[in-house]
């Protein structure tokens, strides 16, 4: 027997968890679909780093900015669910970006040192980086940089949020795929799902949100949409084996920036970033990625007792947009498809694991303005520094205008102390 709700999101990734709490502490009835179970796809193959967006920097300095105000809010209102995790930056003869560069980088990152809660960043000889990381190769080691980040508790993130929208009188159901759509001309009244058994059930919403992920276009094909994607693939490898005491990043062949992650017991390494052109069911890894990555971390650090590995491949999912794959913006979209003459269907694309909030918060408001409840919508946080403000605007040219002249400003201040 269906019944009509307020709410109803298809897709129990953070996007969407995020948005069933925030709706359901409102006073929205809330149903939550997801195929799988909560948490268990894209949002589960994540490093665990709630970062500030380091590599965003050169190109997308505004998506960094929102990402560390995100670490802000969050370790303020959850401390129990995040831990500061230092990172070793080694620099080689042979990389790509010299220590020049990488000050500079770093330089600029400490803009949002104080946002984020983190102390700035230290430079090392090539003897001081030994000493703290005595496996580390010393041919051709010029020195290394020594910076801070937030890691979380992303599966203790995604039971909190289940268990706050569901207490708020939100309801969950696993293992309901999307199959359908009921429409009434062009008006979206409701979705079909299918069971591991089965069965098909309707469930009927005043608007419904397709919070998707990698399956947002699938999605959204069912009602006669489309979602602007453009997908990316993401594999870490695993290694088991007791981690190194901190973080590693590290240039990879090509000047590719890979991170190592320390966890309990084990280390994630990476992600690679190559573009995905299957279907969201058969991500995987390109060939030799993880052999690639596997004699990274060997060149890097000796007497390191690694067991094989797994590789562990996420999609993203980008808003589609022009540019080539490292340099697209990380930004997320709220697509209203009434523009497409479909009424009551919301699609939200792109984003970060850790600006999940602000995409709830933006899916939040439009859902309360086609509800008619405009009490409903946030309270948008505002800027209150100059840099903030210039960074919250999504002109894209300005964005990328002013991540590029801090990033010159940083070189040349780094090469003139280095003459």
């Amino acid at each position: 027997m269906s019944r009509d709700y307020d709410l109803v999101i298809v897709g129990a990734g953070i996007t969407g968890l995020g948005l069933f709490e925030r709706a359901a502490e409102a006073g929205l009835s809330c149903l939550l679909l997801e195929r799988g179970s909560v948490g268990g796809a894209t949002t589960a193959v994540t490093s665990g780093l709630f970062h500030g967006g380091l590599r965003y920097l050169p190109y997308d300095a505004a998506t960094s900015w929102r990402m560390c105000r995100e670490i802000q809010r969050l370790r303020a209102e959850s401390p129990e669910l995040m831990s500061p995790q230092r990172f070793l930056w080694p620099v080689y003869r042979e990389d790509r970006w010299g220590p020049v560069a990488v000050g500079a980088v770093l330089d600029y990152y400490d803009l949002f040192a104080e946002l984020r809660g983190a102390p700035r960043h230290e430079r090392l000889t090539a003897e001081g980086a030994l000493r703290l990381l005595p496996g580390l190769r010393r041919e051709g080691l010029l020195g290394a940089f020594v910076f801070e980040e937030w890691k979380a508790d992303v599966p203790g993130l995604v039971r909190r949020l289940a268990r706050r929208g569901a207490s708020a009188g939100g309801t969950i159901l696993e293992g309901a795929k999307a199959v359908a759509f009921e429409r009434s001309g062009s008006v979206v009244a409701g979705v079909q799902t299918l069971d591991a058994e089965g069965r098909r059930e309707l469930h009927r919403g005043r608007v419904l949100v397709n919070a998707a992920g990698p399956w947002a276009d699938e999605v959204a094909r069912l009602a006669g949409a489309r979602a602007p994607l453009r997908l990316r693939a993401g594999a870490h490898l695993v290694l088991a084996g007791e981690p190194p005491p901190l973080g590693l990043i590290f240039q990879g062949p090509g000047g590719r920036i890979i991170g190592l992650y320390p966890r309990e017991q084990e280390a994630w390494v990476g992600p690679t970033d190559s573009e995905f052109r299957g279907g969201p069911d058969e991500a995987c890894a390109e060939p030799g990625e993880g052999r690639a990555l596997r004699e990274s971390v060997a060149r890097l650090l000796s007497g390191s007792e690694w067991r094989p590995g797994r590789l562990a491949v996420g999609l993203r999912p980008i808003f589609r947009q022009a540019g080539a794959g490292p340099l697209l913006s990380r930004d997320h979209r709220v697509i209203d498809h009434a523009a497409e003459g479909l009424e009551n269907l919301v699609t939200v694309v792109g984003g970060k694991l850790t600006t999940y909030r602000p995409m709830a918060e933006e899916a939040l408001e439009l859902v309360a303005r086609k509800l008619g409840r405009p009490g409903l919508e946030a309270r948008r946080r505002r800027e209150t520094t100059r840099l903030g403000r210039l960074l919250a605007s999504r002109r894209r040219p300005a964005s990328l205008a002013l991540s590029l002249g801090l990033l010159g400003y940083f070189l040349l201040r780094r090469a003139a102390r280095s003459a």
